[in-house]
């Protein structure tokens, strides 16, 4: 009698499966780094069965409510840092809600909801679990190594026959959504560039500053092969910031001059003349088409003016319009047309948060003595990296990138930590509980 065997290999996934879901659950940060993993490699678009099941949003929902469980049971209620940050980013979600009720493709509004909801998971997790320095400091590290990882990647995929011939030039490009396209690659890079750079500058241990120095290195040489012409004025516009926030104007703008003209000399022909359209009054095809999309898309901001044509919509409502499928490319476009005017007021008011409260933590962090010197260079680094969003937002729709919400969230862990600064002893009662948290050895 032949009895039945189970197969070893899935019996064995599964145990280990399980195993992975405990030690998540029993230990905090464990989970929010597998989370940030599955969340910046997206196995669900390799494995279709994972994005079947939904991943990321079943993980992270799961990790969350863990986590507020134990603050409960440690702090006696469910403890959530308080930032205005907060509060921009539930009403950005509303708004996102709202714009379903005109939406010209509901599917399209649900989904980006529900892809806002996932980086609100994220979002939750990182201020409820970054709750010490090393906490902190250690998952900027793994945050930085991942993505230098997917660089190296890319990079030796391009040199090795992967490279895309687009547009008169071989082109690097990413492998999944998170940076699936060469503008979006390119402002991926472009983010991680200011962190790197003071953050070289800030750290003395050897290997820190050497680690960062090739990231800085290997970032940027990775934007540069993605040939987007919004990229390199996302960078250069990087650079700009820079020497604006340097105490050394002179010595620093003589350093970027030589820095712009050598690496410019050392670039190939096909290069030189991609980079070199951005200054040719003649608009080419893909420049024409784009221009055609925004003005499309303040005619149609005009049909839905407080709620927009819903978000993640434009291409089907400029269809059902004027008959031409193009996504905005433009942030301010996208954000004006998808949101309408209250979207747009809400998006505002989180930028300007973003700005405000980074500007206040460089100014109660002044010397490194300080156990919170990092957040000075942290900050500087996230306005300038939000300021290159900006920038380049004038070429890609970039309204609901994660970078936005990942850089939000880690400044409402910055506000904390800065709160216990000398000279904020002044913060009332219930953000100086709040702020305690950073202070109190984790559970795990």
């Amino acid at each position: 009698m032949n009895r039945y065997r189970p197969k070893k290999a899935p019996l064995l996934a599964g145990m280990a499966g399980l195993i992975l879901i405990l030690l998540m659950i029993r230990y905090n940060f464990f989970g929010l780094i597998v989370y940030l993993i599955v969340f910046m490699i997206r196995p669900g678009e390799t494995y279709p069965i994972l994005d079947t099941i939904r991943l990321e949003l079943i993980l992270g929902a799961l990790l969350v409510f863990v986590t507020l469980l134990k603050n409960k049971h440690r702090y006696g209620s469910f403890t959530v840092p308080d930032s205005r940050l907060n509060k921009d980013f539930l009403l950005l979600i509303g708004a996102m809600c709202l714009s379903l009720t005109f939406s010209a493709c509901k599917d399209c509004t649900i989904t980006s909801i529900v892809n806002m909801l996932k980086l609100g998971i994220f979002y939750l997790l990182i201020i409820l679990q970054l709750d010490s320095r090393k906490r902190w400091e250690a998952f900027l590290w793994i945050f930085f190594i991942i993505n230098a990882i997917t660089a190296i990647d890319i990079v030796y995929g391009f040199y090795h026959g992967q490279a895309v011939f687009n547009q008169g030039l071989n082109r690097a490009e990413g492998g999944s959504s998170i940076m699936d396209n060469f503008n979006s690659l390119a402002i991926t890079m472009n983010t991680l560039i200011p962190f790197t750079y003071y953050l070289f500058l800030y750290y003395k241990i050897s290997w820190k500053k050497v680690l960062m120095g090739l990231m800085m290195v290997l970032f940027f040489w990775t934007m540069i092969l993605t040939g987007s012409r919004g990229g390199l004025v996302g960078f250069l516009a990087i650079l700009g910031f820079i020497w604006w926030q340097s105490r050394h104007k002179l010595v620093m703008g003589m350093a970027l001059v030589f820095f712009l003209v050598g690496g410019w000399m050392n670039l190939g022909e096909e290069s030189k003349a991609r980079y070199s359209s951005i200054l040719d009054d003649n608009l080419d095809a893909s420049s024409e088409n784009r221009v055609k999309a925004w003005k499309d898309g303040l005619e149609l901001f005009v049909t839905h003016p407080l709620t927009g044509v819903g978000a993640g919509a434009f291409a089907w409502a400029r269809v059902e319009r004027f008959g031409a499928y193009l996504q905005p490319h433009n942030l301010y476009i996208q954000v004006l047309t998808e949101l309408g005017f209250i979207g747009t007021f809400v998006f505002i008011m989180l930028m300007t948060d973003i700005f405000k409260i980074n500007r206040r933590i460089i100014k109660i962090v002044q010397t490194r003595g300080s156990p919170n010197a990092l957040l000075e260079p942290f900050a500087s680094a996230t306005i300038i990296s939000c300021l290159s969003l900006l920038v380049t937002g004038m070429f890609a729709h970039s309204a609901y990138r994660y970078t936005w919400y990942l850089l939000a969230a880690l400044t409402v862990v910055s506000q904390q930590f800065a709160r216990k600064e000398p000279g904020e002893s002044a913060a009332v009662p219930e953000e100086m509980e709040i702020a305690k948290r950073a202070e109190s050895p984790p559970d795990d």
